[in-house]
């Protein structure tokens, strides 16, 4: 299984010891701002939310949330509005009750939007299909030494579906605490080189222990989430990981980040649909040894 979570984990490693030096750039205006989208429908039950903001200049400071646009999520039979979160700007919530259904798609639809200032509402939509929901058996939990230091190392075992282009995401819990909380922090991977084949105490994140979010002791709650998500949303996390870490010497440049959202001027970012399963294990670390 090809693992995103550990080359960026050493890229990052290798950059920081690079020289640094500051240097102010005389970046010119992008002329216009755009939109941006960021928010997902999953098969969990929960108030589930899309963020809506507009691009600014690099050196520009300031709000730039979009505030009282109208959002809606339909499955073709239902309507169903999102409200606008009266504390937090540009945040648009579902009722706490809503969840996906896998093999449905969702249409995003935004509208009231100005991004270029003309005066004139935009409107912008996006779908995305829920692909089925993940079946993850059980899991392993164990601290190893490995990558020149302690790592809690998370496995899982699990039959993979033999569709192919499925895309799995992989984030970690402990003690009902997300510390995977950041993509640069996710692991996530198609199936290219596993289509069809089970997973058999596979590893998929590896938690550093020098770090004190990851820290862990005997007895604590391990949960790994184990997402199905669509090829098109592995890519475009793939592209946004590219473009947090930049080129390094040996790659090209970097190409724009795909994008689903579609209206009248470009958009960036991506509405994505996807299923969601869970494990819990405690850590018996005493055992390991």
């Amino acid at each position: 299984m090809k693992q995103r979570y550990i080359y960026y984990t050493l890229l990052a490693a290798l950059t920081a010891t690079g020289c640094t030096e500051d240097i102010d750039l005389p970046l010119k205006s992008q002329g216009t701002r755009m939109l941006v989208v960021e928010g997902q429908i999953t098969s969990d039950t929960t108030a589930h939310q899309i963020r809506l903001s507009y691009t600014s200049d690099y050196y520009e400071t300031g709000e730039n949330e979009v505030e009282g646009a109208g959002v809606t999520v339909s499955e073709g039979t239902n309507n169903y509005v999102l409200t606008e979160d009266p504390g937090q700007k540009g945040l648009f919530k579902t009722a706490a009750d809503f969840y996906g259904v896998p093999g449905k798609t969702y249409r995003l639809t935004i509208t009231g939007v100005d991004s270029d200032q003309d005066g004139e509402a935009e409107t912008y939509t996006s779908e995305s299909t829920m692909p089925a929901l993940p079946v993850l058996d059980s899991i392993r939990v164990a601290v190893v030494h490995k990558f020149y230091t302690d790592v809690l190392q998370i496995s899982y075992y699990s039959q993979e579906d033999p569709t192919p282009d499925d895309a799995y995401l992989y984030r970690a819990s402990i003690n009902n605490f997300m510390v995977t909380d950041s993509l640069h922090e996710w692991s996530f991977t198609d199936d290219e080189l596993f289509n069809g084949q089970r997973a058999e105490d596979e590893p998929v994140l590896y938690l550093d222990q020098e770090i004190e979010q990851y820290k862990v002791k005997d007895g604590d709650q391990i949960m790994l989430e184990l997402s199905h998500i669509s090829y098109h949303y592995y890519q475009f996390l793939d592209d946004t990981l590219w473009e947090f870490y930049g080129s390094s010497p040996l790659s090209g440049n970097p190409a724009n980040i795909r994008t689903n959202i579609s209206g009248p001027r470009k958009a960036w970012g991506f509405f994505a649909a996807y299923s969601t399963d869970r494990k819990v294990k405690v850590l018996k670390i005493k055992a390991d040894k």
